[in-house]
Formats: structure tokens, sequence, C-alpha cells
């Protein structure tokens, strides 16, 4: 009992080593005055638990026997979690009404939309849904001239059905969502910004609004949804359990997020599926260093691509910003999930993110200990010993060797395991009872679960993205930022800096962004080669430090030739970003130093006025 109540007590003594020198300190002057002994007070509540237990289970072998203790401190450990939780879950959470007068708007909102496949089968219904909330802006980050090019062409029909928000489509320098956001975050300009994935549906036009309702709070940093998944396949068959699988975790999401928030504030994480923040946290150059380039185990590992919507949940409890869930139908999100083999390689993704974040959330910030307490026991410490498989097996051999051991209380215990796994899975077969055939394989799987998060413990250093190969899209997406075929947004992509780890908040652009025609704007060039007069485009930038159709004025009317081999791209300060501006005599070629279209106007040594003074500078 001792060796488990250690083990229990471990994390408080290694983050609070001053507290528990101060409370083993005062023990030992409440044993020295009272003249009492550990044992004493051990058999004193033993035997008060005596009094309330029946009359069969006061015998001195049921309570001292050392097979009863360690089932009971099992059996405590695990279901005081799901006890409390119950209560949280329907009795004290409350999601934040919207205000009658609300000081936050749609219109406030920018949202970002990493993106490497525009063309599957969700991307075009997540816009729209998007879009018919009223954001104030959408920027869509993606990779690769290819793929911009083709973004551009799926989304133009949107900026003339939804003409109040500004769309543009942004190329960043790799498949990394990470570095796409950080990318996107260089553009936005309202109060909020919401992060979204391309396979999450808002069902309802009130959504925003009410994601939006607890950022009157001035202390809320952060807010997240719940969850749920499209039943996308349907019948018994192997899609169907697959897609079932994919409903239920998040189902479980759902009921632990509720019930941890509405306790002390915390949760395990905001979903980056649909996420909003207060824009001043995200743009924030410590934020963006260490978002772009997080590593964890001592520095060995990283930089990291995945995690990431655990990193800003562990930046925004670091800095004090407080986190609100809001869970009710009008803040719910759609999403597709539980597509084999997809699931069964996100699956060991998610629990390696677990191992990860919650490590570096005990013990490498441990802000937790003291704005969380509740979910250090529940939620992060919990994690590193429930493995259903293990766990359910300690609990059936220790009740199966103490003196309580009967057929019948085994029986008890299976059904009580059973009821209580199905606590947080009630709501979804209500929904759908025809899956109830399913159900076996569920529990089939949930224990297989075990051996996954086992695997992935021990595998914690891998860092890949389960579900896609990523490596391939940068190999095709040639490694960077396409300025040459970029038509629309040459004019910022083009002096931006890559998006890299350690790199510094990018300048702010131009605050111009509205859609022009080409032949009414001023590119401070003078050189419109005239093609693309009357054709109306929705621009991110404009007025100076532009290059837009820039490589287009030469005397062929031909682009520049790309290089063969692309040099890496180079860190650049504000200041060096921001001398690329240029005149309309100015002549417009690749810097050999950073890759940037400069102008040769005073320049030094042809660099066009770039500080970078070799290749190699920033590598």
């Amino acid at each position: 009992m001792y060796a488990l109540l250690a083990f229990i007590t471990l994390p408080w003594v290694i983050s609070h080593p001053r507290l528990f020198m101060a409370a083993a300190a005062a023990g030992a002057y409440y044993f020295q005055s009272t003249g009492r002994t550990l044992h004493d007070v051990r058999t004193e509540i033993a035997s008060r638990v005596a009094g309330i237990l029946p009359e069969d289970l006061r015998r001195d072998d049921i309570l001292y026997d050392q097979m009863t203790v360690v089932f009971l401190h099992l059996f405590v450990f695990r279901y005081l979690r799901l006890i409390v939780h119950l209560i949280s879950f329907w009795l004290f959470y409350r999601p934040t009404p919207v205000p009658i007068n609300p000081t936050l708007f749609p219109s406030d909102c920018t949202i970002i939309l990493p993106t490497v496949d525009p063309e599957n089968r969700d991307f075009e219904e997540c816009i729209t849904s998007c879009l018919e909330n009223g954001p104030g802006a959408i920027i869509i980050v993606t990779v690769g001239a290819e793929l911009t090019k083709l973004t551009k062409s799926i989304v133009k029909p949107f900026e003339q059905q939804f003409p109040s928000t500004e769309i543009s489509v942004r190329t960043a320098d790799e498949a990394n969502k990470r570095r796409q956001v950080a990318h996107g975050l260089r553009y936005v300009k309202t109060k909020i910004t919401v992060l979204l994935d391309d396979h999450v549906f808002w069902p309802t036009e009130r959504f925003l609004p009410t994601l939006l309702a607890p950022f009157e709070d001035p202390k809320v940093g952060i807010v997240g949804t719940n969850k749920r998944v499209r039943r996308t396949d349907t019948g018994f068959n192997i899609r169907s359990f697959w897609n079932m699988l994919g409903a239920l975790y998040l189902e479980r999401h759902n009921f632990e997020i509720r019930a941890t928030n509405a306790i002390d504030g915390g949760t395990f994480v905001v979903s980056g599926r649909t996420s909003a923040h207060r824009s001043e946290i995200l743009k924030d150059p410590e934020f963006i260093a260490g978002f772009t380039n997080e590593r964890f185990f001592f520095g060995m590992f990283g930089p990291l691509n995945a995690d990431d919507d655990n990193f800003i949940t562990r930046w925004d409890v670091r800095h004090g910003w407080k986190i609100k869930i809001q869970y009710c139908p009008d803040a719910m999100i759609e999403t597709t999930l539980g597509t084999y083999p997809k699931f069964l390689s996100q699956c060991l993704r998610w629990v390696r993110t677990t191992w990860r974040s919650n490590s570096a959330s005990l013990f490498t910030d441990g802000t937790v200990w003291y704005t969380q307490p509740w979910c250090v026991y529940a939620v992060y410490w919990t994690s590193f010993i429930n493995f259903a498989l293990f766990y359910d097996g300690a609990l059936a051999y220790t009740l199966f060797k103490s003196p309580l051991g009967t057929a019948d209380n085994l029986k008890y215990l299976a059904a009580w395991i059973f009821c209580t796994k199905m606590v947080k899975l009630t709501p979804y077969f209500l929904r759908e009872p025809q899956d109830l055939v399913m159900l076996p394989g569920y529990f089939v799987f949930a224990y297989f679960h075990s051996l996954i998060k086992l695997y992935a413990g021990l595998t914690f250093w891998e860092t890949n993205w389960g579900g896609r190969n990523l490596s391939a899209i940068n190999n095709q997406a040639g490694g960077g930022p396409d300025d040459d075929d970029d038509d629309d947004d040459d004019a910022d992509d083009s002096s931006d800096d890559s998006v890299d780890g350690g790199v510094q908040l990018p300048p702010t652009p131009p605050s111009s962004r509205r859609r022009k025609t080409t032949g009414s704007s001023s590119s401070g060039s003078g050189a419109d080669d005239g093609s693309n007069q009357g054709r109306t485009i929705n621009r991110g930038g404009t007025a100076s430090g532009s290059n837009r159709g820039q490589p287009k004025n030469a005397t062929a009317g031909t682009k520049p030739a790309r290089k063969a081999q692309a040099q890496p791209m180079t860190r650049v300060s504000s200041s060096t970003t921001s001398s690329t501006s240029s005149t309309s005599s100015s002549r417009w070629q690749r810097c050999p130093g950073c890759r940037k279209l400069h102008s040769d106007s005073g320049s030094v040594d042809g660099r066009g006025g770039c500080q970078v003074q070799s290749p190699g500078w920033g590598r």
C-alpha cells in the first residue's frame, strides 16, 4: 500500500519539493506531539472504513489482506475520476451564452486553413460552411506552385459568392502544418484567429458567434468546441466499423474536455480541428519561434510538425490565459475520421503526442500543477498508467487473489467495467443504435489500443505525420514557395521570410488588402503588360514593396527562368525584407543571396539592397 501511495504522490514530490518538505515536517511534528505512528493512523482509517462496509466485509482477513488493499487502491484511483467527471459533466458545466450586445463579431475573425490536398472531397464543403458564418478573412495556406494554382482555381467561385469575406491563397515553403500556420499568421489583422482543418465542417451559421462568446472575458485566450464524426459509411461492414471507431474516439474526448473544463478550467488539449485564439497570442514573436522550432527530450529530437494544438494549449496555460470549451449544438463541428489503415497510423500519432505533451506539461513546464490540480491527477498522470488491457487485468487478478474473489464478485466487477466503459459512449449509440451490433468489435479494439499505446511510448521520438506522406508533397512542390507563377500573391509572398525555426515575426503585410483590377491598381512599377487588365482578382497585398507583375515586364514578355537547383531559404530580418521596395525605374532579378526578387537600384554588388552578404548567411 505504501509503495502505491508513493507512486501516486511522486509527481507532486518532484514538482513541489519545498511544499513536500514542509508537509513532511508537519507530519513529523504531528506524530512526535501525539506519540502515534503511521501504523496507528492506518489502523484508525481502516476501522473507520470498516464502519461503513457491510458486516461480511469487516473481517480482519479482508481489511488487512494485501491483495484487497491493492485492489481497492486500483479501483478508487480509476473510478474516483469517472464519478467526479460524471457529476461535473451533468451538473457543473455551462457553455458561455452569446451576449445580446457582443463586442466581437464574425468579421473580427480571420480563418487560417492549411492544406496540402485541396482536391479532397471535403475541402469545398469546408470552405462553404466557413464562409456562411461571415468571417472577415480566410487565408488558405498551401505549398508549391501547382497546389497554389489549383487552390486558387477552386476558391475563385467563392470570391464572387461571398464578397464580404476576403479570400486569399498563400504559399508556404514546406508541407508542414506548423509552418503553414505561421506563414498565414503574417497576414492576420483581426482580433481573433481561428485555426481550421480542411476536413472540418461548421453545420450552423451561428457557429462563429457562439465560438466568440467566451472572448467577452478578457482573460480567455483560447476556445475549443465539441466534435462529431460523420458516418460516411454505414451498415455492418469493415468500412463502417472503422468509421464508428473514429466517431467513438471523438465522443470520448467530448466527455473528458467538458468535464475537466468545468472543474478547474483545464483540458488535455484544445483540438486543432477548429480552435479560436486571440491573435495577439499567436502573433507574439516568442510564440512563432517556439511554435516552428519545438524540440523535445532535452532537445535531442525535433523540430516537431505534429502536436501543434498541444503546443498552443500549453503555451496559453503557461502564460496565464484561460481555456474555455464551448460544448453546445451551435458550437459543434463535424469532421471525417475513421478509414483503414489511416486511422491506425493516426491513433499511433495521437498517442505519441500524448506521451510527449503530457510529459512536457508535468515535468518540463509544470504550470498545470498550480493552475489545473485536478487535471494533474485525472488527465496527465492517469494517462501514463491507464492501459485498459493491463489495468482491467490487474483489477480482476487482485480481486481474484483476495478473500473477496468469489465467482459472483468477479461477475459484478465485469459488469461494472462494462457499464463504466459505456458511460462515454451512450450519447453516440443513442444517435446510432444500429451500430450496437459492432460493439464487441469496439471492445476488442479498445484493448488492442493498449498495445498501440505501449508501442507509442517505446517509440515516442517518432514524429512523422501519420496518414499523409508530406515528404512526397514537399518533393513535388519543389521545397519552397513559388514566386514566378503566383499572379495574385507575388507582392507579398516574394518578400516574405521563409518559415524557419527560431525566425522572428515577419513584418505585417500592407493594409490595403482588397480586390483590385490590375488596370487601376498601382504597384509602383508601372510595368503591367496589360494582359491582366479588367480581370478582377483577390489579392493579399498591393502598393509599395510589391513585385506583382514585375517578372513579366521583360522585353520578350516571358518570365525569368527558374534556377535548376534552388538555394536554401535564409533568414531575413524585418529591415531586410522592407528594403526590397522598388521604384518604377528598377530592374528586377532574383537575388543570389536570399533567392528573393529584388530591385538593383541602389544595390551593392548587384544585390538589390539585400543585406544578405553571402548565400551561406543565416543557415
